[in-house]
């Protein structure tokens, strides 16, 4: 399985070509993704104090190991400088190095540090997400900036993946509506290769540039599309891993999900297998008590009706009159059935 594009991450070039350049035909990105005015292989190294520098609210990853990393810069120094943006106000906008500048802040505050103060002078390399020549809006060039250098400086837990994930999704599908056709990437044996973007599946480019496997892919869009809202919450909390949130999936509905969620937070633990297990043998256990009939919950309603919303997602669907007098009758008789139900009849 490919991997992704460590260079195109790092050291971003210029791109090929653009719509205006083919008469609006589909483009292909190969060549590199920089600007004229950003080429060039010397990188200005600026040194701007801590006061100076904004953190970026679009950077969501994990922040651990901040003590070991704090040690290392107290002892080594500060071995990779920071990415960082000019505003427009002049002060900077931090792209890559949240864990670094994390790490600094520590060290600024503990008196006992004397290498490390206000007035200390950080090194940072200055870069321009706007410089990044993919048919992107603001927004997702920053993202994009911000997802390559912690690609190459961190152990991501299953939260970045999941949120890398969705940046990806949103990026994919922003090239494909540009006509983009490809980008460059690498196959697990480091050989460059093209990443198709048009008509390959969305899950085959994201095993691609995100260097997971197509399983572990799947893991995550299963979690994604039948998981609660509030399992997703706790996978991106890395309050439960990838591997126990699809297990959840597997054997719970989402009402079950949010309710076995829920009682472990009381509890103040973490969810197991077993516990998923156990909540699993004492549901069936429940169904098993006499009652007349078969159990509708919120949750079968909402199960039934995601093919439906996936449909309309995927489609414009317009009604005639007739077929609209025909929708609202289906929803009503719907309403009619469980209102009977609820009122005993």
């Amino acid at each position: 399985m490919g991997k992704f594009n460590r260079e195109f991450g790092k050291d971003l070039k210029a791109f090929a070509a653009s719509t205006e350049a083919t008469g609006g035909e589909s483009v292909k990105v190969g060549a590199g993704l920089l600007n004229d005015a950003s080429k060039g292989n010397k990188m200005k190294i600026i040194y701007v104090q801590r006061e100076e520098i904004d953190k970026n609210a679009r950077n969501e990853y994990s922040i651990e190991g901040i003590e070991s990393l704090a040690w290392s810069i107290k002892t080594l120094g500060l071995l990779q400088p920071l990415q960082l943006s000019r505003k427009e106000d002049g002060r900077y906008k931090l792209i890559g190095g949240e864990r670094r500048l994390t790490a600094i802040d520590r060290l600024i505050a503990d008196e006992n540090v004397e290498e490390w103060n206000k007035e200390s002078l950080i090194p940072g390399i200055l870069k321009d997400p706007q410089d990044v020549k993919l048919p992107l809006n603001e927004e997702l060039k920053e993202i994009y900036c911000i997802m390559a250098p912690n690609k190459e400086a961190r152990k991501y837990t299953d939260a970045d993946k999941l949120m890398e994930l969705r940046y990806w999704k949103e990026i994919i599908q922003a090239l494909r509506e540009q006509g983009v056709q490809s980008i460059p990437g690498v196959d697990e044996e480091g050989n460059e290769q093209e990443i198709a973007i048009q008509g390959e599946k969305t899950r085959d480019i994201l095993a691609k540039t995100t260097g997971m496997s197509r399983g572990m892919v799947n893991k995550y869009e299963k979690v994604e599309n039948q998981g609660s809202d509030a399992l997703k919450d706790a996978l991106l909390n890395n309050s439960i891993s990838i591997g126990t949130a699809e297990t959840m999936v597997d054997h719970l509905e989402e009402e079950k999900q949010d309710e076995l969620i829920q009682e472990a937070e009381n509890m103040g633990k973490k969810i197991t297998e077993q516990d998923i297990l156990q909540k699993k043998k004492s549901l069936k256990e429940e169904d098993t008590e006499p009652h007349a009939g078969t159990k509708l919950t919120s949750s079968d309603l909402k199960r039934d009706m995601k093919p439906l919303i996936k449909l309309l997602d995927a489609n414009n669907i317009y009604l005639d009159e007739d077929e609209k007098l025909r929708y609202y009758n289906s929803i009503r008789e719907i309403e009619k059935l469980l209102k009977s139900k609820k009122n005993g009849e």
